[in-house]
């Protein structure tokens, strides 16, 4: 499938961005907005992701914004039951929230371990584990993960990168049977991580 029919095959879908509201998931979701997808924007700051619901409407793209914590899985739930009320299915997810560390390892303290596993690779499961069910009860769909080199990261990104990769190779082989295509993508800023998705899409 070329980038145009792939394009084509999102025209008219329902598409949900988590971390929709900074660099990789903002880019993602206005390149998925301009190739024909209808927008579920998700994100912690209500300010940012709301800027980008802004952005894409004004390019004539229907989008809507959710604002929630992806680490938790009753407040993924309650989110994505909103978003099912309303949708008859998602066709496309894509797990781009991450939570951006900086400290070295010497100095990191737990609290920034934790929510950092909980937003960058727990986040992606929690949210993927949900739309997946639904994806399985309508028919199928693809959920893309996006993933940061890990020369751009302390240790504990690179931990949490790492597992995002093996959990997308494992849950890749776990839900082919069920319709639901797994994918990840690598790339080293936001233009080319929505370059990656989008040819990503139309394979």
């Amino acid at each position: 499938m070329t980038t145009s029919e792939g394009d084509r095959f999102l025209a008219g879908r329902l598409a949900l961005v988590t971390g929709a509201g900074r660099d990789y998931g903002r880019a993602i979701a206005l390149a998925l907005g301009r190739a024909g997808a209808r927008l579920v924007l998700v994100d912690l700051n209500p300010d940012a992701v709301q800027a980008t619901a802004d952005l894409a409407q004004a390019a004539g793209v229907p989008a809507e914004v959710q604002t929630v914590d992806v680490g938790h899985k009753l407040a993924v739930q309650t989110m994505l039951y909103t978003v099912l009320d309303a949708h008859p299915q998602i066709d496309v997810l894509v797990n781009a929230a991450f939570h951006d560390p900086r400290t070295p390892a010497l100095r990191l303290d737990e609290a920034e371990w934790n929510r950092t596993l909980d937003v960058s690779l727990k986040g992606a499961f929690l949210v993927g584990q949900t739309v997946a069910r639904a994806m399985q009860a309508t028919g199928g769909g693809v959920i893309v993960n996006v993933l940061r080199p890990a020369a751009q990261l302390p240790a504990v990104g690179q931990a949490a990168q790492a597992g995002l990769a093996a959990l997308s190779d494992a849950l890749r082989a776990e839900w082919a049977p069920l319709g639901v295509r797994v994918e990840s993508v690598l790339a080293a800023d936001p233009e080319a991580g929505a370059a990656a998705v989008r040819q990503r899409l139309a394979a």
